[in-house]
């Protein structure tokens, strides 16, 4: 089996990000608040041009968690803006706020890639991302046999995709079976499709 690349995300103590660790860093919208964000912020921006820092994220949209709607909205946006500026790709963090997300990304004529962490929503939902030129990303909600996930990951294209395990503990070997299974391909062809989807999107 082909050898697995890792990135890890990381949403605060930015300063401690190593030269040797592959990560994405941002301001997720669970872990902000108006005493705090200014400085975040500055943080983000002074660690975020770093050659190991290949995205920018997670961040995003949450309306079911108790950050203040409008710094949700400003963070996003001071975001979008920063992975323009530094030409890496965003990770989104998306809950109950596609359209919200969607139409933000598309205002802001977003020239950088643009991943959705996580979706574990149907086919319908996958297909708009996918008509705005954005990826998906897959976690363990796949391992479920009932999980809309596994219908689009059936469909997705197969250059649009990534897999993650996030912060479940997982393995990504599991992931990569359960993939390969619902798509119907080998895994060794799938995780050789996996990394060019990366080498494409993070430009190593």
């Amino acid at each position: 089996m082909p050898s697995v690349l890792s990135v890890q995300s990381l949403y605060q103590n930015f300063g401690q990000v190593g030269n040797d660790t592959i990560c994405s860093i941002g301001l997720h919208p669970w872990h902000i608040s108006n005493d705090t964000f200014d400085a975040q912020f500055r943080e983000l921006e002074q660690v975020a041009n770093a050659d190991n820092v290949i995205a920018v994220g997670e961040c995003g949209l949450d309306k079911i968690c108790d950050t203040d709607w409008d710094l949700q909205l400003l963070a996003f946006g001071k975001q979008i803006q920063l992975a323009k500026e530094l030409s890496k790709p965003l990770v989104i963090h998306c809950v109950r706020a596609y359209e919200e997300v969607l139409g933000l990304l598309r205002n802001s004529a977003v020239n950088v890639p643009v991943i959705f962490h996580g979706f574990n929503k149907k086919w319908q939902l996958a297909e708009q991302i996918l008509k705005q030129g954005y990826y998906l990303s897959f976690g363990t909600a796949i391992l479920k046999e009932d999980a809309g996930a596994r219908d689009a990951l059936s469909k997705v294209p197969a250059d649009k995709f990534f897999l993650e395990t996030d912060d479940s503990g997982a393995s990504i070997i599991d992931l990569y079976n359960a993939a390969a299974s619902i798509r119907k391909t080998p895994p060794d062809a799938l995780i050789l499709q996996l990394r060019k989807n990366f080498e494409t999107v993070f430009k190593r």
